[in-house]
């Protein structure tokens, strides 16, 4: 197994599956790519064609802060590499590009293994070092004192590199050779093979009408009006040759933090690299970055996931510069913008509602730096705009002179760093939900261009989420009968209708384990009493980020306080349920390996989501039960006498609600006693009945099941 990073774990001692653990591992899929690449066209090109990018002009520079999770197609040629707020830990500026054991399809590379293979590749389009364009034309030699930089990170918050892993980069320049790069897809409709009424049924060949030699088989159904997408072209681009110019062995954050001990950006190291080779200095230089990544040992089948993760930032190549150029005019936020709430990501809004003072945070954390050599004044402000686009408030930090970062660090001006939160979201009207844009704006000489702009989304939905809806590493347990419970509170009574569940997927699918989805009731800051059990669930795994599997309850369960959610297993197999590194909910996550409940060891918080409030449209519907075990009167007590009765049954000493077969109530009657022991009513069974001509009081309600041979009694209050 790969070890754990220590710059955001605690790890635990020992690995045997004869003790109980949690564990953590990588993924095997990245579902962001996966969803990207649902959503997005591929360009087409013609058989045989040589795809050839426009070459660049220096300066290049890249610092991806982008939406795109792709490299800027602007600058670069592959898209194996992941764009992302996520996976880094205190970066230059936001926004890394994260090389990992996973592919441009989002899977785990087919020849992942656990010694070592080539895996993500980072690749520049050609750039003109033979002349330069501006301000005027000039032929380039090493006399012009050219170098590149760049800064990297190995593990970042997700899982460290092993010794033998590395990051490579390479210098290159094309060849009078061709290399073939992929086989591009044509969509085409299925009544070019079939009649109107007939159909296409698994496992029947399709040929492409680009080539007759390439078939696909058919994993779906289809009829004339489908569409299918099929192999079409293939499609090369130059050959270029490589030369290793740089690399780094694997280690953890910590070690690295150690080795490098620089102040050039934190927990990033900064690279200066000279270009003096003079066959270099062409039209169609090229550079790339790729990793070598290994997964775990081939015995963990349920442990396989994603590994060995680099970062890599604010790469930049330009002459008249030199080793001592380090610095740069460029003010920037570091890490992503946070939430205003005082625990969660998001939260139900009538939940906040209730409580919205205690619910926001009086102040967050902003990380700004000078990457300059000299001070930069800067204005740092934020605004507040609700669903509707309209201003909720805002907050105005005023203007500072923002230190060097490499001498000073981050920024530690209070209205910069420590910002308040300048007030609530407006809980208006009875809204079951909302969300309000937050945009953090850094403004410095705009003559020299410096500034940089944040948004976050702030939720409130039907659920609560500790997490920020990216795994960076998969959750589990062992052995069998271990339980998992995540501490909510809410702040006020209401009902509990689904839990949401994010799964990743180990390379081998060894995780798809039964599992009993358990809801607890709070015992002294601990797991209690089980109020709810669903048994045999299985993990469902999805390609998008933010789609959670949804998990309704057989029936709604009614939380109040603090309670819990989670799951008791029934196999040994790590379960991997996403884990977000970035934000930490560890004081809420208890586990029970042992017969004691304790708390977690590693720093984060799960993909685990309670669905709280209204019925949801897709609510199962209450089931039917043949012999209901108890009953509920409601409203109780009543002012109008108008009640409705409520049956339960108790499989497993779990409480479900259900209604009574049509043949159990077709033989049931209902009796209503005063505390005398007279009958003062008696019907048929109905589901709703009226006693507003009794006088005020207390009665007994007597349900006779003759259909079981049985009597349920409860307690009816008529009140003023």
């Amino acid at each position: 197994m790969k070890k754990l990073p220590v710059i955001i774990l605690i790890l635990f001692s020992g690995f045997s599956t004869m003790f109980g653990q949690e564990i953590l591992t990588g993924l095997s899929v990245n579902p962001v790519i996966k969803k990207y690449l649902k959503e997005q066209p591929r360009k087409r090109f013609k058989a045989g064609d040589v795809f050839t990018p426009a070459p660049l002009t220096l300066p290049f520079f890249e610092d991806f802060k982008q939406k795109d999770i792709y490299p800027d197609t602007a600058r670069w040629i592959d898209n194996e590499i992941f764009v992302n707020t996520d996976f880094s830990y205190r970066p230059p500026s936001w926004g890394v590009a994260t090389f990992d054991a996973v592919d441009a399809n989002g899977n785990i590379y087919s020849d992942a293994n656990p010694l070592q293979f080539e895996a993500d590749h980072l690749t520049s389009r050609p750039i003109r070092l033979d002349s330069l364009f501006d301000p005027v034309a000039k032929k380039l030699s090493p006399a012009d004192s050219l170098y590149f930089s760049f800064y990297y990170q190995p593990q970042g918050r997700g899982n460290d590199p092993q010794k033998r892993d590395s990051l490579v980069l390479q210098f290159g320049h094309y060849t009078n050779d061709s290399i073939f790069w992929y086989i591009d897809s044509i969509e085409v409709s299925a009544g070019l093979y079939i009649g109107p009424d007939d159909t296409i049924f698994p496992g029947d060949v399709l040929y492409s009408p680009c080539n007759e030699n390439w078939g696909t088989i058919m994993t779906d159904t289809l009829v004339a009006t489908d569409f299918v997408t099929l192999p079409c072209d293939s499609v090369y681009r130059p050959y270029t040759a490589w030369k290793r110019v740089w690399s780094s062995i694997g280690m953890t954050l910590d070690t690295f933090k150690v080795k490098y001990v620089s102040k050039d950006s934190g927990y990033f190291k900064q690279v200066m690299i000279p270009i003096t080779d003079t066959t270099l200095f062409r039209k169609d230089f090229q550079f790339r970055f790729f990793n070598y990544a290994s997964i775990a040992s081939e015995n963990l089948q349920s442990w396989q996931s994603n590994c060995d993760y680099w970062n890599v930032d604010f790469i930049y190549l330009n002459l008249n510069r030199s080793r001592l150029d380090t610095t740069y005019k460029y003010i920037t936020f570091n890490e992503r913008a946070p939430s205003f709430l005082k625990e969660f990501e998001s939260m139900p809004f009538p939940q906040y509602r209730d409580d919205p003072t205690n619910a926001i945070n009086g102040r967050f954390r902003m990380l700004i730096s000078n990457l300059d050599n000299i001070n930069q004044t800067a204005n740092y402000h934020y605004t507040v705009l609700n669903d509707a686009g309209s201003e909720v408030y805002s907050y105005d930090g005023g203007s500072w002179s923002l230190e060097v970062f490499n001498d000073f660090g981050y920024i530690n001006y209070q209205p910069f760093s420590y910002p308040p939160v300048k007030g609530i979201f407006p809980p208006f009207g009875n809204r079951d939900s909302a969300y309000f844009d937050i945009t953090h704006y850094l403004v410095g000489d705009q003559v020299f261009g410096l500034s940089d702009t944040m948004t976050y989304r702030q939720t409130f939905y039907n659920y609560y989420a500790y997490d920020d809806g990216t795994a960076e590493f998969g959750y589990g347990l062992t052995p069998a009968g271990a339980h998992l419970a995540y501490q909510f509170t809410l702040s006020k009574r209401d009902t509990l209708r689904a839990v949401q569940m994010y799964f990743n997927k180990t390379l081998t699918g060894a995780n798809e384990q039964f599992f009993y989805l358990t809801v607890w009731k709070d015992l002294n800051s601990a797991p209690g009493e089980v109020i709810y059990m669903k048994k045999r669930v299985k993990p469902v795994f999805t390609d998008s980020l933010f789609k959670f599997h949804t998990y309704y309850l057989d029936s709604a369960v009614p939380v109040q306080g603090t309670f819990y959610v989670g799951w008791i297993q029934t196999t040994n197999e790590n379960l991997n349920v996403g884990f977000d590194a970035y934000n930490d909910a560890s004081t809420h996550i208890y586990y029970n390996t042992t017969g004691v409940w304790e708390k977690s060891g590693f720093t984060g918080s799960l993909l685990i989501r309670p669905v709280i409030g209204k019925k949801l449209k897709d609510d199962p519907p209450t089931p039917e039960s043949s012999n209901p075990e108890a009953f509920i009167v409601a409203p109780n007590p009543t002012r109008d006498g108008n009640v409705a009765f409520k049956f339960v049954a108790v499989p497993g000493n779990i409480t479900t609600e259900v209604i009574p077969d049509p043949e159990v109530a077709a033989e049931m009657e209902i009796e209503i006693f005063n505390l005398m022991g007279q009958r003062v009513f008696f019907t048929a069974f109905r589901p709703q009945i009226n006693l507003s001509f009794l006088p005020y009081g207390v009665y007994l309600v007597r349900l006779n099941d003759h259909y079981n041979h049985k009597a349920m009694v409860n307690k009816l209050i008529l009140s003023q």
